[in-house]
């Protein structure tokens, strides 16, 4: 199962897809993990590869709970 939950800030997105995640037992990741990152206490946004193999990496599993 694959679940694309979207939505405008703070709609209850990360929420949702948290208790999901628990009732259905399958993992959840947060967009802003996929756009950016940190290093050093700094965010930075991620190349346009570096995104792209995250979400590579996401689908791979079989099931997934992207928001």
């Amino acid at each position: 199962m694959k679940i694309l939950i979207f939505g405008i800030v703070a709609s209850g997105k990360t929420t949702l897809a948290r208790k999901m995640s628990d009732q259905l037992n399958i993992p959840h990741y947060e967009g802003d993990c996929i756009a950016w990152g940190y290093s050093d206490e700094e965010r930075f946004k991620r190349s346009d590869q570096e995104q792209l193999d995250r979400i590579n990496r996401i689908n791979q599993n079989h099931s997934w709970i992207v928001e």
